[in-house]
């Protein structure tokens, strides 16, 4: 009786499911001109239903020990390689814990996985953003059991709602908020006003001015100038009532300066200037100031200085990878942090 219960509780071990932290993975070991078969039951001698390549990527259902192997239940990724869904030798599996959409409790709501550890994962459900800008001031995260999830799709965790049409982004938010923090971490106070500056002048014509308005001092206002150092004579100091101003009458050319080089006259609109401070393509590198290019703060301010670089990799010139940035002045006013000067840094005229 007692080998008989024994021998029960060996079977019961070797073919005990459970769920891996993982919730996607990558077909992986398997010869250029071999695939790797996708069966009915994990078991070698069940029915072949499908076959994947070198590379493909799969959902990851549950995975269970069947003797000395593991096999796991795959499924479809929509937009990714298709196959119907069934088992898998794990030994060609590369799981991949970099995050994903998923679907809890069988509901899709565009929530998004960043990792998972101990069979539970941290799922980000929700985030929170300025009403002035796109800008995302936190996120709403959950541990989550993984029993609870499946691996998704942009397509599949689409809410199944009549006004929810297309396919979640959220990811792209997500991480630049990620980054955006480690940065700021990095960088020290200060450079989150900066940062938040940045995405209000790349989105500028979308969000109306009431976050700029809000981020400049209240008493000082904004210097800006065409040069690439504040100082000079050009510079010109924005108010609250001057930018409000400008913005109403679109058409009022404004007198910059002059071209570097030709030292041709510079006029352009309050609107126009601040098209021209920001690129729209991916930030490269970001620089904490030490001499603020020449901004004047008082000795009884704290002023600190950021300069964005972006480049465009599909120039040919890679050379000049920083051939402009965006410097951005934020100083400290009764505990908390404005702009106080934006400037277009650059190599060419």
């Amino acid at each position: 009786m007692k080998k008989l219960l024994i021998l029960i509780f060996l079977v019961t071990i070797s073919y005990a499911e459970y769920y891996p932290n993982a919730l996607f993975a990558e077909v992986d070991g398997v010869a250029h001109n071999d695939t790797l078969n996708v069966r009915v039951a994990p078991d070698y001698h069940s029915k072949k239903i499908d076959a994947l390549p070198q590379y493909a990527f799969v959902g990851v259902d549950f995975c269970k020990k069947v003797g000395k192997s593991t096999w796991c239940k795959i499924f479809p990724i929509a937009q990714r390689d298709y196959f119907k869904a069934g088992w898998v030798n794990a030994r060609y599996l590369k799981f991949d814990n970099d995050g994903g959409y998923v679907i809890v409790d069988g509901k899709p709501n565009c929530d998004y996985a960043l990792r998972c550890k101990n069979r539970k994962c941290e799922v980000v459900t929700g985030y929170i953003t300025n009403p002035n800008t796109d800008y995302i001031t936190s996120l709403k995260i959950e541990w989550i059991d993984r029993i609870r999830l499946k691996g998704a799709g942009r397509f599949e965790a689409m809410p199944n709602e009549p006004e929810a049409t297309g396919y979640c982004t959220s990811d792209h938010h997500i991480y630049d908020f990620l980054d955006r923090q480690k940065k700021i971490k990095q960088l020290g106070e200060g450079s989150q006003k900066a940062f938040e500056m940045l995405s209000i002048l790349r989105h500028f014509d979308t969000m109306g001015i009431d976050g700029f308005l809000n981020s400049i001092h209240p008493k000082k206002g904004v210097v800006m100038t065409w040069n690439t150092y504040f100082g000079a004579k050009e510079d010109i100091v924005f108010t609250k009532s001057d930018i409000k101003r400008y913005i109403n009458n679109p058409s009022k050319k404004i007198f910059w300066g002059y071209t570097d080089g030709k030292g041709d006259e510079v006029y352009l609109s309050f609107h126009d200037y601040i098209s021209k401070l920001t690129k729209p393509i991916d930030i490269s590198k970001i620089k904490k100031l030490e001499n603020l290019k020449g901004f004047h703060c008082s000795s009884k301010s704290e002023c600190k200085g950021y300069e964005f670089f972006w480049i465009d990799k599909k120039l040919e010139t890679k050379r000049n990878d920083y051939w402009q940035g965006l410097v951005i002045i934020v100083e400290k006013y009764h505990d908390k942090w404005y702009v106080v000067g934006l400037l277009r840094d650059r190599w060419t005229i």
